[in-house]
């Protein structure tokens, strides 16, 4: 499959910015000039066009296929990516059967909300029954840049080293089936970090039910009870056989140091009580273990 990644600012609808606003797009809007790509879900006689602020003065389509010659190549899957509040590079939509263009076009009779943004060239189109933008609250899919395999520092992204294919798989997987890996409890409310792509990513490592079941397994062996290594509560101890086996696991690392895929090591993981997991994701950055305790001791 011809896969291309372009990263661009982070919006709501991209369909204007009347009642919307673009952040974190790159210098030009830091300047206060107008984001080409606040356009890029906007529907155009049954078109959209698609803006991507590339490192030069063309598009490399030959890794997508495309001739030397070729002026474009068609059949592409683009996927747009921006940098949400909580940080990182997510997911926020995608153009199937795209045209990627070697050279930026002129839009053909732009729109009047094109028109309104002084909006002239775009570098891929598609229709507009092709394009797929995700509410802000499913865009939790993680891109790593700075990582062999991720996206690095450039807007266009090929996707094309063995290394990549990791994050190539999953995207594919969430627009094949609109799915991505969902949470299995109700964390939505946590300090307002619903849609926060970090957030889920740390949720997700911390459901992870192989993992979690040899840390169960090694602080059984080692302790002998699953004790909240905070406030030392004992779900075994105080429901008996129904708290048997039970408590749930924290990742300690700092998901806002860490994108995309990590391996995690089981001194990576404590384990604590309900009540204390939720006052320690409760806060933003969140609490060490080491700083709940003392709240603890001196309320």
């Amino acid at each position: 499959m011809k896969i291309l990644f372009c990263n661009i600012g982070w919006m709501r609808d991209y369909d204007g910015n009347v009642g919307d606003s673009i952040a974190r797009g790159g210098s030009y809007i830091l300047n206060g000039e107008v984001g080409h790509e606040v356009c890029n879900f906007s529907n155009n006689k049954g078109m959209v066009y698609g803006y991507v602020q590339p490192s030069g003065a063309k598009l490399s389509i030959e890794k997508l296929g495309a001739g030397k010659k070729d002026s474009s190549i068609s059949g592409v899957t683009v996927v747009w990516t921006a940098g949400p509040d909580g940080g990182g590079t997510a997911v926020v939509g995608w153009y199937k059967e795209a045209t990627v263009f070697r050279e930026a076009q002129a839009i053909p009779k732009p729109s009047k909300k094109q028109i309104e943004n002084e909006l002239e060239v775009f570098w891929i189109s598609a229709k507009y029954e092709n394009a797929t933008l995700l509410p802000i609250e499913e865009r939790t899919l993680l891109i790593p840049r700075a990582v062999k395999g991720g996206i690095g520092q450039s807007n266009v992204w090929y996707a094309d080293s063995t290394e990549a294919q990791v994050h190539v798989k999953r995207v594919l997987k969430l627009i094949e089936t609109g799915e991505d890996e969902k949470l299995l409890d109700v964390d939505g409310d946590l300090s307002g970090k619903e849609g926060n792509p970090r957030f889920v990513a740390h949720l997700r490592r911390e459901r992870n039910s192989k993992i979690v079941k040899q840390k169960k397994a090694a602080i059984l062996r080692e302790t002998g009870a699953l004790r909240c290594e905070v406030c030392k509560f004992d779900f075994k101890s105080f429901y008996g056989k129904l708290g048997s086996d039970f408590c749930e696991v924290h990742h300690l690392l700092q998901l806002s140091k860490a994108d995309g895929l990590v391996k995690t090591k089981l001194d990576d993981l404590a384990v604590v009580c309900s009540n204390c997991h939720r006052i320690i994701h409760k806060h933003d950055p969140m609490l060490s273990l080491n700083q709940l305790k003392k709240v603890i001791r001196n309320p």
